[in-house]
């Protein structure tokens, strides 16, 4: 669910969200994001440190708005209120169904979009961190294996990553499933996009270089700290077996001697339902780790 409306929302403690498009060079138009500012932003002159979150599938930059999925910006300014996490700057990309991932094929470069352009443009216009100690990257479901592949791929660029009910999945190749599940509507609908994303036909080396399974065994990730979760009532668990694939990911994690903070949740959902829940664990996660 989206929100339909870019009129700027005034919450009671002076906070602010505000909706904004951008030129993207990576995606050839204008992109939108909304961008939430703390209470205080608008009555001192210092510098906040920046949480880029994202989006799952079929939702948009403003769905975290909506009060459907939990009012979230509500939410965070409650947490900052009482102090169980420090004010921060929010930003939320529009990632459409991307995976927050470069086409394959060339000019769609959500990724770029999302590591490079926006960034620079949110540290260029506003009293946001320049640096890797005050930015941090996270998100939910499709915005949650985003969050964890671009933090693995780019970890000097982040402190810290939350995903939750991030799209892992456990196999090397997506399309190596029986044949029962390839029948699924849910699978059809992934197998379409992923190949259109990662290539038509599936270009399995691609693919490895924006898995995070791949980029657990792979890269560098010292100085990134990691947190993510999901609810064991997932929807998605059943037929494309997320819970197995974070499970898989927090091992090869700690086996490499990195300690991610990772929650399987009894009995609870996918997406934004588990965000509202968790959201003071993550984002303080998070919090703790960054500084402006």
């Amino acid at each position: 669910m989206t929100r339909g409306d870019a009129s700027p929302i005034a919450l009671d403690s002076g906070a602010r969200v505000e909706f904004h498009a951008v030129q993207s060079e990576a995606l050839g138009r204008a992109v939108d994001f909304s961008i939430y500012f703390p209470a205080s932003y608008a009555t001192t002159e210092r510098n906040y440190p920046v949480i880029y979150f994202l989006h799952g599938l079929n939702n948009d930059h403003s769905s975290w708005t909506v009060t459907r999925h939990g009012n979230l910006p509500q939410l965070l300014d409650e947490l900052m209120g009482n102090g169980t996490i420090p004010e921060t700057i929010v930003v939320h990309p529009d990632g459409d169904r991307s995976f927050y991932t470069n086409y394959k094929s060339g000019g769609m470069g959500y990724e770029d979009w999302v590591v490079h352009e926006l960034p620079a443009h949110i540290e260029k216009t506003y009293r946001a961190s320049t640096s890797r100690n005050g930015r941090a990257i996270a998100g939910t479901s499709m915005g949650g294996y985003g969050a964890l592949k671009i933090a693995m791929r780019f970890p000097q660029r982040y402190r810290a990553v939350a995903a939750h009910s991030a799209i892992v999945m456990p196999l090397r190749n997506p399309f190596d499933v029986p044949e029962q599940v390839k029948m699924s509507r849910r699978y059809q609908y992934f197998s379409q996009m992923f190949q259109q994303i990662y290539g038509d036909p599936f270009d399995q080396e691609y693919y490895d270089q924006n898995n995070p399974l791949v980029l657990s065994e792979t890269n560098d990730l010292d100085g990134l700290a990691i947190y993510f979760d999901y609810g064991t009532a997932d929807r998605y668990d059943s037929q494309i077996r997320i819970g197995l694939g974070l499970k898989k990911l927090a091992t090869q994690l700690e086996a490499r001697g990195y300690s991610p903070v990772f929650h399987a949740y009894p009995n609870e959902p996918h997406g934004w339902a588990l965000v509202v829940d968790h959201i003071a664990e993550s984002f303080g996660f998070i919090a703790e780790k960054m500084s402006p």
